[in-house]
């Protein structure tokens, strides 16, 4: 494995979550396990490195002319690894990173039978749902449909007790809503999502899509907008400039 050195609690997981198979296209084949392994806790921050160890190495293996959802996909692998983080701390922040990393690994890959079965394996309160939604989403954007994601979520919302992953789950129900052109069922769920957490980053970021659908959807006037420029005296508005073209920039610095 090229990139920078794991430490040996993370070399520990590793080869622990992987057994050479067979060779086959000059890659190398790999086998899951089910059992952590033992030693001690693995940080966030070697779980974030282990990500990036795998984008490498999956950006070698298609370079290489590798194929999306087939059997040898680095992926398999490095969801193995990832999953025995999971699987040996599923309630720590390292744990439910690993899972949805895990998850989204797979996804990319187009591997989505194996993506299934591990969404599938969570129980409804466990941490990764804060983060598992996205990857759901991001699966329904790349195969154009999103009826697994949907029913999935819907169960999720309806079946979990922590109210942060009711609103994660409401939350990307509601995007898809808004996606597919339907306004109404993307506020409701929005709604919900924000009703069922409050204060959570999950809340704020369905009150800023509400805010988008009924404020910033195609159609609608654009929001009032007022400043002082710096060469004129007193204020403009945008609605001063009705019926003239007019481009707007945004920028800001740090």
């Amino acid at each position: 494995m090229n990139g920078r050195p794991i430490s040996r609690a993370m070399s520990a997981w590793f080869f622990a979550a992987i057994a050479t198979v067979g060779v086959g296209h000059g890659r190398t084949a790999v086998a899951q396990t089910d059992q952590p392994a033992p030693g001690a806790a693995v940080a966030v921050t070697e779980v974030r490195q282990m990500v990036t160890d795998a984008d490498k190495d999956i950006e070698r293996y298609a370079t290489s002319g590798g194929a999306a959802g087939a059997a040898d996909h680095p992926a398999i692998k490095w969801n193995a690894a990832l999953w025995q983080v999971h699987a040996r701390s599923p309630h720590s922040e390292a744990g439910a990173i690993a899972a949805a990393e895990a998850i989204e690994l797979l996804i990319r890959a187009e591997l989505w039978d194996r993506a299934h079965g591990r969404v599938e394996s969570l129980d409804a309160d466990d941490p990764a749902w804060e983060r598992v939604p996205s990857a759901l989403y991001s699966e329904g954007i790349a195969r154009k449909r999103f009826e697994y994601t949907v029913a999935t979520l819907a169960k999720t919302a309806a079946s979990t007790k922590t109210p942060s992953i009711k609103s994660a789950a409401l939350l990307i129900i509601g995007r898809v809503d808004r996606r597919q052109g339907d306004l109404p069922a993307a506020t409701r769920s929005l709604e919900e999502a924000r009703a069922a957490a409050p204060g959570t980053p999950q809340a704020t970021e369905a009150d800023g899509l509400i805010y988008e659908i009924e404020h910033l959807s195609p159609g609608l006037p654009a929001p009032p907008i007022s400043g002082t420029p710096r060469n004129a005296h007193g204020a403009i508005t945008l609605e001063s400039f009705r019926g003239k073209p007019i481009v707007l920039v945004f920028w800001a610095s740090t």
